[in-house]
């Protein structure tokens, strides 16, 4: 078991700036785990068009609209 806080992504590459906002990528494929977990916010007003060809992504908002 290991513990990754998004203070510990934000210190490693295991945290990503976009144009629409910021994603904490807590669990990875180099984890070996069989999926990822991400903690993501987006930027209020933003629009984000992205395309994931290797890969499904489930998402939830709290609170918001997406």
């Amino acid at each position: 078991m290991f513990v990754r806080s998004l203070q510990d992504a934000e210190a490693n590459d295991h945290f990503v700036e976009c144009g629409s906002g910021a994603s904490h990528r807590l669990l990875t494929e180099k984890d070996v785990m069989g999926f990822t977990a991400c903690h993501t916010i987006l930027r209020a007003n933003s629009l984000s068009l992205t395309q994931y060809s290797n890969h499904l992504e489930a998402c939830f908002g709290i609170p918001g609209e997406a």
